[in-house]
């Protein structure tokens, strides 16, 4: 395994439910960078959270989840935000699930500022319809002009080749790290979630099932990759009754489609929030009523993974 014990996260450790090994490289992505003489490699890594006495149990179902920032910021060990209330990163949702019994991954993936490579497996057909009312925002933030669609679909693209390769990776180390490939879900909030879907349907990696915490993905696009699809994923949506613009408009017609695709789609809204909420926020499931984010989260893996 990557990452030797001297890695291991000592704060983590405090905690005997958990133990966290980070920076594990799960592969190499090209960037630009702005450099002169063609792209570069870059290493790609994930933190590792293990459920205590891993090595002595029964293979466990994985959760391997991607940060948000709209492919701009953001990191596998910190992509909460203080806007509107905050919302709960991506690693700690990594935490609490391996303490609820899951070998949990946060990963690493190329951003837009880093000019990456988009890789041969398109998952976006017309960059022109990328929505950018919140890179707007983020770039605005960090003093950048605006994005052309070309960078941004660049991002997105290599986000989800990212993301499926970790996936690859995690499954060829299922024997050493108790997984059972027949039940690992992806998972992330905001671009994170949308590379989710991208690496599900897009890409077409065989998952078992996807958690997207405010995600989108164009219509058109989930149209084109369902077509011939046998089969798929079990897909949580989670949306804010504030969301952002896109993903609210999108959100209704998404479970629509995967519905009549026959898939197994569960929806989530958390009332009165924006695009940023906490674990612990409530929210009403459109099957199963009151209850929280992350009790939602719990409730759907339990039943499309089981265990």
């Amino acid at each position: 395994m990557n990452g030797s014990p001297a890695s291991l996260d000592a704060a983590a450790m405090t905690n005997a439910s958990v133990e966290v090994v980070r920076d594990v490289v799960y592969g190499h992505g090209l960037v630009h960078r702005a450099r002169p003489g063609g792209p570069v490699p870059r290493a790609l890594k994930l933190d590792l959270y293990l459920p205590a006495r891993h090595a002595h149990t029964a293979p466990r179902p994985a959760l391997i989840m991607a940060f948000g920032g709209a492919f701009h910021r953001g990191s596998k060990e910190n992509d909460a935000f203080e806007a509107e209330g905050g919302n709960t990163s991506v690693a700690d949702y990594c935490l609490r699930f391996a303490r609820r019994g899951y070998v949990a991954c946060a990963i690493d993936y190329r951003l837009v500022t880093e000019d990456p490579e988009p890789g041969t497996t398109p998952v976006v057909s017309a960059p022109e319809r990328i929505p950018t009312s919140r890179t707007d925002v983020v770039r605005r933030i960090m003093n950048l002009p605006p994005a052309t669609p070309d960078m941004l679909w660049r991002g997105i693209e290599a986000a989800s080749d990212d993301m499926a390769e970790a996936v690859r990776f995690v499954r060829s180390r299922a024997a050493e790290w108790h997984v059972d490939p027949a039940r690992i879900a992806l998972g992330g909030f905001s671009a994170g979630a949308r590379t989710a879907l991208n690496v599900a349907f897009g890409e077409k990696v065989p998952v078992a099932a996807v958690v997207a915490l405010s995600g989108f993905m164009d219509r058109a696009d989930l149209q084109r990759h369902l077509s011939g699809f046998d089969g798929g994923p079990a897909v949580l949506l989670v949306s804010a009754e504030n969301d952002l613009d896109y993903i609210a408009e999108a959100t209704p017609g998404l479970v629509a489609q995967l519905r009549a695709a026959g898939l197994h789609c569960e929806l989530l809204d958390v009332p009165g929030a924006g695009h940023f909420y906490q674990a612990d926020a409530v929210a009403v499931h459109d099957a199963h009523g009151a209850t929280t984010v992350e009790r939602a989260m719990a409730g759907f893996l339990r039943r499309t993974l089981g265990g």
